[in-house]
């Protein structure tokens, strides 16, 4: 009689999850395929369950940070596990601790690199000020373009 009473678990559409997770229809399926989401069918249309939405979570999440496709599978397949999640747990820390290693030394890296443009165009500047001025403008003009893209105003500056 209990199980009479209780509420069907809920589910949900393709469209319903590709609107609340920005997704496309598309990645849902490459990920079925890839068998890291298993929807079931009611005839030719999938049926998502709170499983595979609480899955699909942890997938976008993983590459958020990113991780690979197989790492986040590895992940997921720890999901299962009649532990209370703590080897799931224990894998995801392990993995996102090396991708922390991976992204601090990406950051210096960029960091470095960003250091050292500054320093060239500091140099390239003084050179061309003092060597062909007139070629400063354009420089400039370079940099407004730039920032303006960057800025998502690109078509407004290179329309003049």
């Amino acid at each position: 009689m209990a199980l009479e009473l209780r509420r069907p678990e809920r589910t949900f559409t393709i469209r319903q999850l590709c609107v609340e997770f920005k997704v496309t229809p598309r990645a849902l399926r490459f990920y079925e395929d890839k068998g890291l989401l298993t929807p079931a069918r009611e005839g030719m249309n999938r049926v998502y369950s709170y499983k595979d939405r609480a899955r699909l979570v942890l997938i976008l999440r993983g590459k958020r940070v990113g991780l690979s496709l197989s790492e986040i599978r590895e992940i997921l397949e720890l999901y299962d596990e009649d532990d209370d999640a703590a080897a799931q747990n224990a894998h995801s820390l392990k993995k996102f601790r090396e991708k922390l290693v991976v992204l601090e030394q990406q950051r210096e890296d960029i960091d470095s690199a960003i250091e050292e443009l500054r320093t060239a165009c500091e140099r390239l500047e003084k050179f061309l000020a003092d060597k062909r001025p007139d070629l400063l403008p354009r420089a400039a003009d370079y940099d407004q373009v730039l920032r303006a893209r960057l800025d998502g105003h690109g078509e407004l500056v290179g329309a003049k």
